[in-house]
């Protein structure tokens, strides 16, 4: 395998001409929502959508308030050591989605400042650029997801911890209507969006005060940290989710 470039958009565009490259390309879209067109089938893309394009397949990206996109060009899908991703005389590209963590995005970053710095081929750079090959191997085998779910599921993980943050923000940002986000939600989560935020928040203020010993929270903090005014409140929620009191709680992991 080998990294033949990285590179981010140098500006915010709106309408990516049809054009096709003799090597494959992995497009993570960074900002904008738009519509993409490759091989000639049309295709939705927001943040942290991922498109992997075979050689010579022609592709265009349109976004009517622009984009911004990170990729690379690579001559394989072969991570070290592991089969193939795409048999070499496929054309069909793959569709896939940057985790909550946006574990893709950052690994771009990365090489990307690496590759500023002339150091694209280093052993860091090559080690890094097989991670990428092994999770798009990882996620193009998994259970196909939902990517409009996936979105608001990374705008939950992104802003759990501010206290201003309602999910309805998170729902009404992917254009659908709230009832009808409310089901696919639910059908790929088992949960609604309501109550997995507030899973999410829970879960962080269990870490939170299973660490007391170093961290020396009080309460309060940490209900503000986990996106709570009310201690009160987070208390109630908190013995609702786990059963015990954040004290109890925090008494027992000590």
């Amino acid at each position: 395998m080998s990294l033949l470039s990285i590179g981010f958009s140098p500006s915010v565009f709106t309408d990516c001409p049809l054009h096709n490259h003799d090597c494959y390309e992995i497009i993570l879209n960074k900002e904008g929502t738009g519509t993409a067109e490759i091989g000639g089938r049309k295709v939705p893309f927001s943040p942290g959508t991922i498109h992997v394009i075979p050689p010579n397949t022609p592709h265009r990206k349109r976004a009517e308030k622009g984009f911004r996109d990170l990729y690379l060009h690579t001559d394989s899908l072969r991570p070290s050591g592991a089969p193939s991703l795409l048999p070499s005389s496929s054309s069909e590209p793959l569709f896939l989605s940057d985790d909550a963590g946006r574990t893709m995005e950052g690994l771009f970053t990365i090489l990307l400042g690496r590759s500023s710095l002339s150091r694209g081929s280093d052993v860091i750079s090559m080690s890094l650029f097989d991670i990428v090959l092994r999770l798009i191997a990882e996620w193009s085998q998994a259970e196909p997801s939902d990517p409009v779910v996936s979105d608001v599921i990374r705008r939950i993980s992104e802003s759990y911890s501010d206290p201003e943050f309602e999910v309805t923000d998170a729902l009404l940002a992917t254009g659908y209507s709230k009832d009808h986000l409310r089901r696919r939600f639910e059908q790929v989560t088992g949960m609604t969006p309501g109550r997995y935020l507030r899973s999410v928040r829970i879960n962080h203020a269990r870490q939170l005060l299973k660490r007391q010993d170093l961290l020396h929270l009080s309460i309060g903090e940490v209900a503000l940290m986990c996106g709570f005014y009310d201690p009160s409140y987070f208390c109630r929620v908190f013995r609702s989710e786990t059963g015990v009191s954040p004290s109890a709680f925090m008494k027992d992991a000590q």
